[in-house]
């Protein structure tokens, strides 16, 4: 029997520094000609409305989100119609994660639904900062009135940002936090809460463990503020636990290909390993193949985050640990509803929190 948990994100509210963008600029009817580099989409009011599965099972929990300045988003928020005719353009990392398609799906769930076009892009090279940055100042040179953001580089996307604001066209921040540290603005964030996240899915290793154990953990890109929270939460919550060893920590950039040669090399030199924690389904799955090439199928735990429907089949087989459903669809939908909002004169919170769900066998 599948079980979704639903888990409160706490949320500690980060110093964001949020400035007076503009509502927009450019209101033109073109739409953005299709970019070579990029896989790009569009949609508009008249887009198929997508329909998100509610967990089996989920069930509401406390959470202290508004006691920590941000705001609860949910699976869904609110639908908002526009109050005019807004171009807004979603750019995310790459369109071939799980993840990123769900969170297109979300996003033009939410244009559908406000009568908003929407643009989607994502690099030809999946995950290159250089190319989000280009598809950016193509946006900006073409009359977007809004951006929505899931940054490869949460530091080397800012040259964009800054772009964006000396435009005058306000940028939302989903997903992986942008640093603002020296001055660029954004108008929110919209995200899961990473860090809680990783420290469910660690304690839930951590009792199916029995509390002993050494565990491998597989990052996600360098620079990117989601795996760094991802792995903070990892690593505080196996050190809680004295028998709980984590004998290696590597990147594998979030990829299945580079997951799977990765943990080969690290089960060579670590083997006895018990589990191996890592960052996203993706990597979770190439694991898993590395597992079944080492003839260790059945010895390991292997959990990942994101719930993509491989993961999740892989769970209910009993092949896969836990994986955790981040929403995608929720982050998506989000990010375009409130740059709607924002576009419609509304005031945003710092912060939005989108709910997270646990996903096991049991």
């Amino acid at each position: 029997m599948r079980k979704m948990r639903k888990w409160a994100a706490l949320w500690v509210a980060a110093a964001l520094v949020l400035g007076g963008c503009s509502s927009g600029a450019g209101g033109g009817d073109t739409k953005a000609d299709v970019t070579p580099a990029a896989a790009e989409t569009v949609s508009g009011a008249e887009s198929k409305e997508a329909n998100p599965k509610e967990a089996d099972g989920a069930k509401a929990a406390d959470t202290s989100a508004a006691e920590s300045g941000s705001a609860q988003a949910g699976e869904t928020g609110a639908a908002v119609k526009a109050n005019g005719k807004y171009k807004i353009t979603l750019v995310v990392k790459n369109l071939t994660n799980p993840m990123w398609i769900a969170v297109q799906e979300g996003a033009e769930k939410a244009a559908a639904e406000a009568g908003v076009d929407l643009t989607v892009l994502a690099p030809a090279t999946a995950d290159s900062n250089e190319e989000q940055i280009s598809l950016i100042e193509q946006s900006i040179a073409k009359g977007t009135d809004a951006l929505v953001v899931i940054p490869a580089d949460s530091v080397g996307i800012v040259p964009a940002v800054e772009a964006a604001n000396s435009a005058g066209i306000p940028l939302i921040d989903v997903n992986t936090k942008i640093d603002t540290s020296g001055g660029c603005r954004i108008e929110t964030f919209i995200a899961v809460e990473n860090y809680t996240a990783a420290v469910s899915v660690a304690e839930k290793l951590v009792e199916m463990l029995d509390q002993k154990g050494d565990v491998i953990i597989l990052e996600g890109k360098a620079g990117a503020q989601s795996s760094v929270d991802i792995v903070a939460g990892a690593n505080d919550t196996f050190a809680k636990y004295p028998d709980v060893n984590v004998v290696a920590s590597q990147t594998a950039s979030w990829n299945r290909t580079e997951a799977y040669n990765v943990t080969l090399n690290l089960l060579e030199a670590n083997p006895g390993v018990a589990a191996i924690f890592a960052a996203n389904d993706e990597m979770a799955m190439g694991a898993l193949e590395a597992v079944s090439q080492a003839g260790k199928s059945g010895q390991i735990l292997i959990t990942g985050l994101d719930a993509n429907e491989d993961a999740k089949a892989a769970v209910d087989a009993g092949t896969l640990a836990i994986t955790c459903d981040k929403n995608g669809i929720g982050q998506g939908y989000e990010g375009v509803m409130k740059a709607v909002m924002l576009l419609n004169g509304e005031t945003l919170e710092p912060n939005y929190v989108v709910d997270t769900y646990l996903y096991t066998k049991d």
